[in-house]
C-alpha cells in the first residue's frame, strides 16, 4: 500500500477501482429560471453555511474558480433507463427542500430561497444524437468533477447536478453540489435514496422510503440553541482549552513547504491504511474495553505526528453529525465542528494513547452540542478568542459500513470526493470502507508537502498495523520523536 497523488491541476477523485465510461447523459430541472422565480424566502442559514458563504462571496469577487463542491460517483452494472432516472431524481428533489434552495447574498445579509416541491420536474439532456459526448473510463472522474464545479454554486438552480456516462453493460452515475448544501455524509444518503427510487421506477415498485425532515427546522433549532450558550458551558470550556493549548485555531503540524500564509494550489493524496481483516482484529482487541476504533484512529494520527514532526500536542478540528430524530435522512449540512486535542506521551504504549484519544473524541461530542459560532462568540465576548486567520485543520472520520444502503452492491461502489482548489492546510478524511481503512488529504502542491504527507501516512499505517498484529508497543520510530526509521 503506497501513497497516491493526483496530477497537478486535476479535480478528479483518486479512484480505487475503475469506473465505466460511455455516452454522457445529464439531468436538470425543467425551466430553471421559472423555478428560481417561484422560490420563496425561508430564513437564513446555519453558522457553518454563513462562514462558507462569506468565503464564497469573497472568492467570487476575486474571480476565483468555483471549487467548493462535494460529489460522488457510483457504478451501476446495468443499462441506463434515462427516463426512469429523471423520474427518480424528480421525486428525490421534491423530498428535500435544501436541494430546492439557493442562497441570495446582498446588503441585507443571507436569504435562503426555497422552491415549492410541485414546481420541480427533472428532464434528461445530452441523450443520443450524432453530437453526443463520450467519456472513457480513465476520464470519467475528471469529467464529473469539472461538470459539478461548473454547474453548482451557492445560488445555482438546481442545487445539485446529475449525470452519467452510459454504455451497453452499465453506467457511472455522478452527482454533486456546492458544499453549502451538504457534506460527504449527505452524498451517501443521496445515493442510497436515488438508487432505491430509480429501481422502483424501473420495476414499477414502491421505494418505501422513510419521511425526511425539513432542513429549515435544523436551521431554526440551531439558532434557538445558540442563544443559550454561555462562557461557563462545558462545550465552551472544551474549545477554550484547545485554543489555549494550540495558541490559536488548529493547524497542521506538518511542514507543507509554504513561504507565507497564502493558500496555494492543492493536490490530492490517498493511501489505504488497513485491510478489512486488520481492522477487524483491532475491533477484537478493543471489544472487552470501553475504548473505540475512532479513538484508535486518532491515536495513530497523533503518534505518527510525533514521529514525523516531533510535535507531541495533537490538536485538530472534527465534524460531528448533529441529526436530531426525524432528520436521519435529511439532505443538508447537519453537523457541527468540535476540537480534538491531547498530548502524546512518547514513552506510553498503544493502549494508553488510545485511552487518551478516546476521551478526547468523547469531549468533542460534548463540545459539538453547542453551535461552533455561538461558542466562538461567547469566547470573543469574554476576550478569550485568539485571532482567527483562515480555516482550521480538519479531520473527518466516517465509518461507511454504517451508512444506509451500503449493503446494496451498487451503493457500495460509491466514491465521494470534495472539491480541490487552494489550501495552506492538510485536512484529512479517514474512511472505514467495507474492504479497508483509507485516508485522503489535500495539500499544497509542492515537493516538501508531498514528501512529508507520504511519511506521515506511512507512519499512521505502521502504528495501526502494529496494533492490529497484537503488539502493545508502537513502532520504534514513534517512540523516538523526530527520528523516523
Amino acid at each position: 500500500m503506497t501513497v497516491r497523488f493526483s496530477g497537478t491541476g486535476e479535480l478528479s477523485p483518486l479512484l480505487r477501482e475503475p469506473f465505466p465510461g460511455g455516452d454522457v447523459v445529464e439531468w436538470t430541472v425543467r425551466a430553471p429560471e421559472q423555478v428560481r422565480q417561484q422560490s420563496v424566502p425561508s430564513g437564513a442559514g446555519t453558522f457553518l453555511q454563513s462562514d462558507h458563504l462569506a468565503t464564497a462571496v469573497a472568492g467570487r469577487r476575486r474571480g476565483d474558480a468555483h471549487r467548493a463542491i462535494i460529489g460522488s460517483l457510483t457504478r451501476f452494472d446495468e443499462s441506463l433507463d434515462d427516463a426512469a432516472m429523471a423520474q427518480a431524481l424528480t421525486e428525490f428533489l421534491r423530498r428535500h427542500e435544501e436541494l430546492r434552495a439557493h442562497y441570495v447574498i446582498d446588503e441585507s445579509g443571507i436569504t435562503r430561497m426555497v422552491a415549492p416541491a410541485n414546481v420541480i420536474e427533472v428532464v434528461t439532456t445530452g441523450s443520443g444524437g450524432a453530437g453526443r459526448q463520450r467519456v472513457d473510463g480513465e476520464s470519467i472522474g475528471e469529467h464529473a468533477a469539472q461538470r459539478i464545479a461548473a454547474h453548482t454554486d451557492y445560488d445555482s438552480v438546481p442545487a445539485m447536478h446529475f449525470g452519467a456516462a452510459a454504455d451497453a453493460d452499465g453506467f457511472t452515475f455522478y452527482l454533486g453540489t456546492d458544499h453549502v448544501h451538504g457534506d460527504g455524509y449527505s452524498m451517501w444518503l443521496a445515493l442510497a435514496e436515488i438508487v432505491a427510487l430509480y429501481r422502483a421506477r424501473v420495476h414499477g415498485d414502491d421505494a418505501d422510503l422513510p419521511p425526511v425532515g425539513l432542513y429549515a427546522d435544523y436551521i431554526r433549532d440551531e439558532s434557538i440553541s445558540a442563544t443559550a450558550v454561555g462562557a461557563a458551558d462545558e462545550s465552551v470550556d472544551i474549545w477554550r482549552k484547545a485554543l489555549r493549548a494550540k495558541g490559536g485555531i488548529p493547524t497542521s503540524a506538518l511542514d507543507l513547504g509554504l513561504a507565507d500564509d497564502a493558500p496555494v494550489a492543492a493536490v490530492r493524496a490517498r493511501r489505504d491504511l488497513l485491510t478489512a481483516e486488520q481492522a477487524a482484529r483491532i475491533d477484537e482487541r478493543l471489544a472487552s474495553t470501553d475504548l473505540t476504533f475512532t479513538g484508535c484512529v486518532y491515536a495513530a494520527l497523533a503518534s505518527a505526528q510525533l514521529a514525523v514532526t516531533g510535535e507531541g500536542l495533537f490538536c485538530t478540528t472534527t465534524a460531528v453529525a448533529r441529526r436530531m430524530p426525524g432528520h436521519e435522512r435529511t439532505q443538508g449540512w447537519l453537523c457541527n465542528f468540535a476540537p480534538i486535542c491531547f498530548d502524546t506521551d512518547p514513552d506510553g504504549d498503544c493502549w494508553a494513547l488510545i485511552a487518551t484519544a478516546t476521551a478526547a473524541v468523547r469531549d468533542a461530542r460534548i463540545a459539538s452540542q453547542a453551535p461552533v459560532g455561538a461558542v466562538l462568540g461567547a469566547l470573543a465576548q469574554s476576550g478569550e478568542l485568539p485571532p482567527i486567520n483562515g480555516s482550521p485543520q480538519m479531520v473527518t472520520y466516517l465509518d461507511h459500513r454504517r451508512l444506509p444502503g451500503v449493503a446494496d452492491p451498487t451503493v457500495a461502489t460509491t466514491v465521494g470526493f470534495p472539491g480541490v482548489g487552494r489550501t495552506r492546510n492538510a485536512n484529512l478524511w479517514v474512511s472505514r470502507m467495507t474492504d479497508c481503512l483509507t485516508i485522503e488529504t489535500q495539500i499544497p502542491d509542492n515537493a516538501t508537502a508531498r514528501a512529508n504527507v507520504e511519511s506521515y501516512f506511512d507512519a499512521i499505517a505502521d502504528w495501526l498495523g502494529v496494533f492490529a498484529a497484537g503488539v502493545d508497543e508502537p513502532p520504534r520510530s514513534h517512540r523516538i520523536a523526530g527520528l523516523p526509521a
